[in-house]
């Protein structure tokens, strides 16, 4: 099944992108994921991703700028999932591509400057699609949660990577783990400003539309809970109401004044309602209207004998 990551790196791979920029992206690919080994038949790379378009890219783009062949393969996972990784692996002459995109001193040179060495917008965002294509993931947009990261085992590569992306203005972070560094964005307006820049339309417009309908179910459910708050508050003040009326009632009966039997009146005759709704049921059950104010100042005038009535209790 296809993830949101999935359908836009395929969207990304099939970009159209001058040699340069391509070559680039090439760079960006295996300076964040190429894993360099050593057999009895000297040095090699390896390039491993869950997306076979992008593993295919790279075969394709060696092929393209090297005139190498390289090696196209399908694994397992061995873990649980035993989803399909897809690896290119290059033995001819791999230190010299190593070289000549400079993957060696990305992750090791600490002085090595990426931002120096990319000058244009084309050749950045060239970079940083590679990069992602390696081995960045976006959480889809239908979960709870807004999460880019880009992971590699270089902290090199990494930093350089981060200070290129916030040219950006992305607030990219980054953070250590098991799987090495992450570099990431946590801001659902960043992840789309990174979409949006490296040129993926139908991808920003999917993660735009989940964004929104998100959104609105959010907003949904915040007013709905402010209306379920807000009853749950008119309720309790209703109940209190009406044990303090039962109080004052007895304590005072008939000496009760007028204004404050007719609120006693209508409280009981509506246990649970709002003041604006026992206001609205005023003139049909007491032959008068009062306005939300006046039945709140009724209402504390029977809140204050009741102090005082409990009170006097009390001594």
């Amino acid at each position: 099944m296809s993830t949101f990551s999935m359908s836009l790196k395929d969207e990304l791979v099939s970009l159209n992108q001058d040699d340069n920029e391509l070559k680039i992206m090439l760079k960006g690919m295996l300076q964040v994921n190429a894993s360099i080994n050593f057999s009895s038949n000297g040095l090699y790379i390896d390039f491993k991703s869950k997306n076979e378009s992008v593993a295919l890219k790279v075969f394709d783009l060696i092929k393209k700028f090297y005139s190498l062949d390289a090696t196209f393969m399908k694994t397992k996972e061995t873990r649980l999932k035993k989803e399909d990784i897809f690896y290119t692996r290059l033995e001819q002459n791999a230190y010299y591509v190593l070289d000549d995109l400079n993957v060696i001193r990305a992750k090791e040179d600490t002085s090595y400057n990426l931002k120096k060495e990319l000058t244009t917008d084309n050749e950045r965002l060239a970079y940083i699609r590679g990069a992602f294509l390696a081995c960045g993931s976006i959480n889809d947009p239908s979960s709870n949660t807004y999460h880019l990261e880009i992971q590699t085992f270089s902290s090199n590569v990494a930093y350089n990577l981060r200070d290129l992306m916030n040219v950006y203005l992305l607030n990219a972070k980054i953070s250590k783990n098991r799987r090495g560094y992450i570099v990431y964005l946590k801001s659902s307006e960043k992840i789309g400003d990174f979409i949006r820049i490296l040129g993926a339309t139908e991808g920003l417009f999917k993660f735009e539309d989940f964004r929104i309908e998100k959104d609105i179910s959010n907003s949904i459910n915040r007013v709905m809970n402010c209306e379920i708050a807000n009853e749950k508050k008119t309720q309790e003040a209703a109940k209190k109401q009406l044990e303090e009326i039962e109080v004052v009632s007895k304590y005072y009966g008939d000496r009760l004044k007028q204004s404050l039997k007719e609120v006693c009146i209508l409280r009981k005759n509506h246990k649970e309602e709002s003041l604006n709704e026992l206001s609205n049921f005023s003139f049909d059950e007491i032959g008068k209207s009062l306005s939300k104010s006046a039945l709140n100042h009724r209402f504390r005038e029977i809140h204050n004998l009741y102090l005082e009535i409990i009170e006097k209790r009390s001594k």
